[in-house]
C-alpha cells in the first residue's frame, strides 16, 4: 500500500477507535418498528428546500412524486397513473383519483400545479431547481389531468419528476401556504405511506403508518430515523439492536455483520465520488493546467483499493457508468506525480500553493478517509489542502450562498448527463462553480434533443471538453452497503433513496 495512504489510514483508524456510547432513543425491539441510522438529520421537512439525500430518505416516506422507480430502476406510476406526449413540447399526465394528503386536503391537478409553480419561482431558489428548470408551465386540463410544457423537447422529463428530484414531491397547497411555508418545513404533510409524528432535532424523526395510503398501508407501523454521524457507532447500534438499518457500512465490516442477528445487503450505486474545483474565484484553480495537475497527482486506484477494498467502479468522468452516454472506453487521468509537478511549474506554481478543501464528515462511506488520503497525495506535489469539515446544516447554508471555495468533495448522482453535467458544470447553475461557453452550448443541445444517437454524439463532444478542461477530479462510483436486522426484508435502491413501502419482517 502507498505509504502516504497508509499514514492517513492509520490516523483515521485511531480517530474512530473510541466509540462514544449513545442512549437508545428507540430500541429496535419490535417487528412493528424500523429504526434507521444515517449520518445526518433532516435539513428541512420541505422537499423543495434541500439538496441532501439523508433528508430525502425521511421525506420520501411522507411524500410521493408523480412517478417512482421500481426495484429494477425503471420509471413507474405513482401519483400519475399514465403519461403521453400530445406534441414534442407537452407531457400530459393522468393523475390518481381519490388520494388525500395526510391533513385531508384533496390531491388533484391544482396541487401538482401549485407544487411546481412554487419550486420554479426564481425567488424561491430551490436547491434542486436544475432538475426541473426546463419546465416552463404546468397547466390544469381537468381535475385529474395536467400538461407540463417545455420550450424545447425534454428527453429526461420522467427522470426529472421522480423522487430523487426533491422539488417534484407533491405538497398540499393550502397547508404549504401557511406561514410562508414554515409550517411545512417543520411539520410535513404529504400523500405518502407514513405520516409525521415528531422531529426532535439531531435526535430522531418519528413517523407512523398511513392507514389510508393509496398504495396500501405499509407492513411496518412505525419508522424512526436517527442521525448517527460516526460509522462505528452506527454499526455498534446495529449489533446491539438499537437500529434495524445502518447506512454506509464499510467494506471491511461486511464479514462481521454476515451472521448472528445481522446481515448485509449491497447494490451498485449511482453516486459519484469526485473533487469539484471552484473556478469562479481568483485562485490557482482558474488555470486549467492546475486542475489537470490535481488529476495527475492523486492515485485514485490506490485509494479505491485501500479504502473500499477495491469495491465500486472507477469513473473516467463525473457521470455514473450506467448513465446514458457513458462510454466505457473513456480513460481517467493516470497517476503521474511528475507530470503534475511539471504542469504546476508551467502554470507558475513550482512550489505549489495552499487551497481550502471543503467537505462533510460521515455524509458518505469513507468520505473523510478519502479526503485525507487525497490531501496526502496533493501534498507530495506541493499543494497544501486545508481540510474544512462542515456540519450538514452549515454545508447547506454555505451552498445556498454559493460559498463553496477551493476544492470540494460534494457527491452527486443522476443517470443522464442532463442530470449531472448540466447542474454541476453549466454556467450559472446553483451547483456549478465553472463556466465554459462551448460546453454550455453542448449541454443545452443535449438537453433539448430527443434522438438517442444524436444525443450521444453531442455528449461525446461534451465529454472531450470536460476531460481536457478538468473542472473535476472524477474518482469512484461506490457501492451502497447496508447493515440490517436479519429478520428484516428490505431491498435497497441504486439511487440511494430508502424506500420502506414494501419493507416487512
Amino acid at each position: 500500500m502507498n505509504h502516504i495512504l497508509r499514514r492517513y489510514l492509520m490516523a483515521g483508524a485511531i480517530s474512530v477507535a473510541v466509540i462514544v456510547s449513545m442512549p437508545l432513543v428507540a430500541a429496535a425491539q419490535s417487528t412493528s418498528t424500523v429504526v434507521i441510522a444515517q449520518a445526518a438529520d433532516a435539513y428541512s421537512m420541505d422537499p423543495a428546500k434541500h439538496s441532501a439525500f439523508p433528508t430525502a430518505n425521511i421525506l420520501f416516506q411522507i411524500y410521493d412524486g408523480l412517478v417512482t422507480q421500481n426495484e429494477k430502476g425503471e420509471i413507474s406510476p405513482a401519483l400519475a397513473t399514465s403519461w403521453s406526449n400530445p406534441d414534442p413540447l407537452t407531457w400530459r399526465f393522468k393523475l390518481r383519483e381519490g388520494v388525500k394528503f395526510h391533513n385531508g386536503e384533496a390531491f388533484n391537478a391544482a396541487a401538482v400545479k401549485y407544487t411546481f409553480d412554487r419550486a420554479l419561482d426564481p425567488n424561491f431558489k430551490a436547491p434542486y431547481y436544475s432538475r426541473i428548470s426546463q419546465i416552463k408551465a404546468v397547466n390544469v386540463v381537468d381535475d385529474y389531468t395536467i400538461d407540463i410544457k417545455t420550450d424545447k423537447p425534454f428527453p429526461t422529463m420522467l427522470l426529472s419528476l421522480y423522487e430523487a428530484s426533491f422539488p417534484a414531491l407533491i405538497v398540499p397547497p393550502a397547508y404549504t401556504a401557511q406561514n410562508n411555508g414554515a409550517d411545512l418545513g417543520a411539520k410535513p404533510v404529504g400523500t405518502g405511506p407514513y405520516r409525521f409524528l415528531e422531529w426532535k432535532k439531531d435526535e430522531r424523526v418519528v413517523l407512523e403508518a398511513n392507514p389510508d395510503y393509496w398504495g396500501g398501508k405499509p407492513a411496518i407501523n412505525k419508522v424512526i430515523f436517527r442521525p448517527i454521524k460516526e460509522t462505528r457507532t452506527r454499526i455498534a447500534e446495529l449489533k446491539s439492536e438499537g437500529v434495524d438499518i445502518a447506512v454506509d457500512v464499510p467494506p471491511e465490516d461486511i464479514a462481521s455483520l454476515e451472521g448472528g442477528d445481522t446481515k448485509v445487503v449491497s447494490v451498485p450505486s449511482e453516486f459519484l465520488y469526485f473533487l469539484a474545483f471552484d473556478t469562479t474565484r481568483d485562485t490557482p484553480l482558474k488555470d486549467k493546467r492546475v486542475r489537470q495537475a490535481i488529476n495527475y497527482a492523486v492515485d485514485v486506484d490506490a485509494i479505491q483499493q485501500a479504502l473500499l477494498n477495491g469495491m465500486g467502479t472507477r469513473i473516467a468522468l463525473t457521470l455514473p457508468s450506467n448513465a446514458f452516454g457513458y462510454d466505457p472506453t473513456w480513460k481517467a487521468y493516470p497517476y503521474d506525480p511528475a507530470k503534475a509537478k511539471a504542469l504546476l511549474a508551467e502554470a507558475g506554481y513550482p512550489n505549489g500553493f495552499t487551497i481550502p478543501l471543503m467537505t462533510r464528515k460521515g455524509r458518505y462511506m469513507k468520505d473523510s478517509e478519502i479526503v485525507e488520503a487525497t490531501a496526502g497525495f496533493l501534498s507530495k506535489v506541493g499543494i497544501k489542502a486545508n481540510i474544512q469539515y462542515l456540519e450538514p446544516g452549515v454545508w447547506g447554508q454555505v451552498s445556498e450562498k454559493k460559498g463553496r471555495e477551493g476544492i470540494t468533495f460534494p457527491g452527486w448522482s443522476g443517470r443522464d448527463p442532463n442530470l449531472v453535467w448540466a447542474p454541476l458544470l453549466h454556467t450559472g447553475e446553483y451547483q456549478s462553480y465553472y463556466s465554459n461557453p462551448e460546453l454550455d452550448k453542448l449541454l443545452d443541445a443535449g438537453a433539448a434533443t430527443i434522438d438517442p444517437a444524436e444525443r450521444k454524439g453531442i455528449y461525446d463532444k461534451a465529454a472531450a471538453v470536460i476531460k481536457d478542461d478538468a473542472p473535476h477530479l472524477p474518482m469512484v462510483q461506490p457501492p451502497l452497503i447496508y447493515g440490517l436486522d436479519k429478520k428484516l426484508s428490505w431491498t435497497p435502491r441504486a439511487d440511494g433513496m430508502i424506500d420502506l413501502r414494501k419493507a416487512h419482517y
